[in-house]
């Protein structure tokens, strides 16, 4: 009896050892997917010489049938960044500036993230999506299913609604 009691709580222990492996690597790999480490966000730029990009995208966010405001001076000022980051705003008028040093992707979820709100299939501003609501990204009148990986061209029209099914 004695030895079948160590086998079963060698069994147990490893067992337990195992789901716990499981679970931590399982959380590493959800948060590493969580962050994003998109160069334009580390961007900072004293002025508008020496740019190797400046393209526009004209964004709008509608939640709930109401036009959110997108302010100004998103990315400009900011902790870290006295200047201006590549994404960034000048008025309230929707308009997002991608300006960069050198030549270098803009995915849409970057300018959410100098803007400090939250952007996702799954969310837009903390409205979250479920079963009475989503999250609709269409750019230049065509439903588009990359969300924050979306990489901005010069010109896009961007429209993000959250809106009852």
């Amino acid at each position: 009896m004695k030895s079948e009691d160590a086998v079963l709580s060698a069994i147990a222990i490893f067992t337990l050892v195992f789901l716990f492996l499981l679970v931590s690597s399982d959380d590493t790999i959800l948060d590493a997917d969580d962050e994003n480490n998109w160069a334009i966000t580390d961007i900072c730029l004293d002025d508008h010489n020496s740019l190797a990009t400046h393209e526009h995208v004209q964004i709008e966010i509608v939640i709930n049938g109401s036009k959110v405001s997108i302010g100004p001076n998103i990315g400009i000022g900011d902790p870290g960044c006295s200047g201006m980051r590549g994404i960034h705003t000048h008025d309230n008028t929707g308009k997002l500036h991608i300006e960069t040093p050198s030549p270098m992707d803009a995915p849409l979820g970057a300018f959410f993230q100098i803007w400090g709100e939250s952007f996702s299939e799954e969310v837009i501003m903390g409205n979250y999506s479920d079963e009475t609501h989503e999250v609709v990204l269409t750019v230049n009148g065509e439903v588009n299913y990359l969300y924050d990986s979306y990489m901005m061209m010069d010109g896009d029209q961007i429209e993000i609604e959250y809106r009852s099914l």
